[in-house]
């Protein structure tokens, strides 16, 4: 993935003023593994959806259109390897974003698009508006090269739980839009997973890869932008993409261990530093 000369990355993503979750966490991971970024905020919060109250809202389709035309008229994109879409908080904005990436593609059909389809997570439901994970499905998906569900967010897709990961490979590989796809399902515990254990399944190629990871009993916000812009900045640096989720994996689990042995919930700079220290020890 990773291409001489071409060395930023364009995220769009949610911004919060307070916390680690969407641009605030993968555009630090990025810029501390030496890849420069460009943000584009989709939502402008005062924190994650997760507390009690949240102050803020989407950004207004006309701000997000004329910030995405003025990226182009830059005449950047020799400098850009690759784009990371999140958290997006209206079709619209979804739409324009589609249009966006369809227009870098057309010019650099090699930069690279990891599409992270942000639309809930098992327990807490939706927390995106009903209409975005259609637009997703119709607009961002089929030009991502890579596709990071989680476990809800794939079956939301689909449109049906699934008891194993057979019974899932099965359903993605029928799906119109997904099948022939990059995928990386992560966080999966199905019925026949073990107790303590949760699964990556990357579907890429004619056979499913499957990598276990301990479960850690905490499960802050952001960790799949966590685990996704690891994976990115390994792919980036000539990783295959099974070694990728591997240590991904292996990063999301030893900063959860942290966390967990110290009593906290939420992610904080600590523990993107430490998620680099593990990285730096690996490489």
């Amino acid at each position: 993935m990773a291409r001489e000369g071409k060395n930023k990355t364009i995220i769009i993503h949610s911004k919060v003023s307070y916390g680690y979750v969407g641009l605030n966490t993968t555009s630090l991971v990025l810029q501390m593994g030496g890849q420069d970024v460009i943000t584009v905020p989709t939502v402008l919060f005062s924190n994650h959806l997760g507390y009690p109250t949240v102050g803020g809202s989407a950004v207004e389709a006309p701000l997000f259109k004329d910030i995405l035309d003025g990226l182009l008229k830059l005449d950047i994109l020799d400098e850009v390897s690759s784009i990371i879409t999140g958290y997006i908080g209206s079709a619209d904005l979804v739409k324009l974003a589609a249009d966006f990436i369809r227009k870098i593609k057309q010019q650099d059909p090699g930069i690279s698009y990891l599409c992270d389809p942000v639309m809930g997570d098992t327990g807490s439901g939706l927390y995106v508006p009903e209409a975005v994970p259609g637009a997703i499905i119709e607009h961002l998906i089929p030009m991502a090269d890579l596709l990071t569900p989680n476990q809800f967010e794939v079956q939301h897709i689909l449109g049906r739980q699934f008891q194993s990961i057979d019974e899932t490979v099965a359903a993605v590989n029928a799906h119109y839009a997904l099948s022939g796809k990059n995928l990386v399902i992560t966080g999966g515990h199905y019925s026949g997973t073990l107790a303590g254990i949760l699964e990556n399944c990357i579907i890429a190629g004619k056979q499913p890869v499957v990598l276990r990871a301990r479960k850690i009993d905490v499960n802050p916000p952001g960790t799949g932008e966590l685990f996704a812009a690891h994976l990115h900045l390994s792919m980036l640096h000539g990783k295959e993409m099974k070694e990728g989720v591997l240590r991904a994996g292996e990063i999301l689990t030893a900063v959860l261990h942290k966390m967990y042995l110290e009593n906290r919930t939420q992610f904080e700079l600590k523990d993107i530093s430490y998620s680099m220290d593990i990285l730096k020890t690996a490489n």
